[in-house]
């Protein structure tokens, strides 16, 4: 694993321990590396093994989910110099109901005294970094912030219109390590009911919003307005490796 590699990848040529030099590596990230499942529904396992992912995302220029883009990115991180940890967390499916229990792996960086949500492993969410002080972060597309909930337990949120706030994700502040993920991938990668098991995700941010390729469709979102066009099958690997 190249540290020099991984920042070619990124489209980063030097870094610095400082905080637009972490908001850089994020936003960088998620503009050049996609946000897929395409492993999972070709049946391929994915190990918990950071050389693996470093090989398939790196090297292969693929994309992965969140316990392959995270744990990546915190290596990267830590050996940049940031102190970070990986916690987990649960997905707000909407205002009742909740995905499995801590099925999404993230990270938590300190910097300067101040815990901040970096987080380039979940589809259409903020690039750039998320104080835990509840502090509002505008990243050019949308308003978020972080709620204590309880003890060890916060909240990340989403503006929807001026007063309105949907919460997307909660997470404990616990670190995990990729073993303690280990049983939680199995359900990620096989269960009937795991987002990613039934149906094609591949998604970017750009810097105009994002764009999002599924079974049959590609999305081109652009300063909020979307463009939603058919896609076929013949039309599918051609537009992969166009956008992606």
């Amino acid at each position: 694993m190249n540290i020099e590699k991984y920042l070619k990848r990124i489209n980063i040529k030097q870094m610095q321990v400082n905080f637009h030099s972490l908001q850089s590596l994020q936003r960088n990230h998620m503009h050049q590396i996609p946000f897929e499942n395409l492993d999972i529904l070709k049946k391929r396992w994915i190990e918990l093994d950071l050389e693996k992912m470093y090989a398939k995302i790196i090297e292969n220029k693929r994309g992965g989910l969140c316990f392959e883009l995270n744990p990546l990115f915190n290596w990267l991180l830590t050996q940049i110099g940031f102190t970070t940890v990986m916690v987990t967390g649960t997905v707000a499916i909407d205002e009742k109901n909740w995905g499995k229990e801590n099925t999404h792996l993230t990270n938590l960086v300190e910097f300067e005294g101040k815990t901040y949500l970096t987080d380039v492993g979940f589809g259409n969410s903020s690039q750039t970094p998320i104080p835990l002080s509840g502090e509002i972060v505008d990243d050019g597309f949308h308003r978020y912030r972080i709620a204590h909930r309880s003890n060890d337990m916060y909240d990340l949120q989403q503006a929807v219109g001026n007063d309105t706030w949907k919460t997307q994700i909660r997470f404990s502040t616990a670190p995990r390590t990729l073993a303690e993920y280990e049983p939680l991938s199995s359900f990620v990668q096989t269960h009937p009911n795991s987002p990613f098991t039934n149906h094609t995700i591949v998604t970017i941010a750009t810097n105009h919003g994002r764009i999002t390729l599924t079974d049959d469709s590609l999305v081109i979102t652009q300063h909020h307005h979307k463009n939603v066009f058919d896609v076929n099958d013949d039309e599918w690997n051609h537009l992969y490796n166009s956008y992606f």
